[in-house]
């Protein structure tokens, strides 16, 4: 199961659906970003293995892993959670993501906690709680630095 990328396991599947998200602001090459604030919360590595639900950033493996969970559960925005993600990510195209996000309830909140497994691979615990329970989903999550930009890759 994917922890930011998938919640219940059957993210990955494809769907035609289309998303009604707004597009994000996008590069010179057309390429969608999301806007981040200039400073990070906190360091990444005093972020490092805390459980956390903040706006994360693109500073690190970490910070954008936090980033992808937040554009996730808080905006509720695949066109956002796909912008941090890279290219060829394992991440399935926005308008096939929309509809997972869209199937959380409203009121589910999250934590994520990372542990950096080496330079760019991370382990994730992600804590949903949702309305009616908790559940709890544990998986790598690789990350690519590209131009001093960090991103999401793939989902283990």
């Amino acid at each position: 199961m994917g922890v930011a990328a998938v919640t219940t396991g059957v993210m990955w599947s494809a769907r035609g659906e289309e998303s009604a998200t707004a597009a994000p602001p996008s590069d010179d090459v057309g390429t969608p970003m999301l806007e981040l604030s200039a400073t990070p919360t906190a360091p990444a590595s005093d972020l490092d293995d805390e459980c956390r639900a903040d706006r994360g950033d693109q500073r690190s493996g970490a910070g954008v892993i936090a980033a992808w969970n937040y554009a996730y559960y808080v905006r509720r925005d695949a066109v956002a959670a796909r912008a941090l993600a890279t290219p060829n990510s394992s991440v399935v195209p926005a308008e096939q993501l929309q509809p997972f996000i869209d199937e959380i309830p409203v009121g589910t909140n999250y934590c994520v906690r990372t542990k950096a497994l080496s330079e760019d691979v991370y382990l994730v615990d992600l804590s949903e709680l949702r309305p009616d329970g908790v559940q709890r989903i544990t998986q790598t999550v690789t990350t690519q630095q590209i131009d001093g930009t960090w991103f999401v890759d793939v989902f283990n």
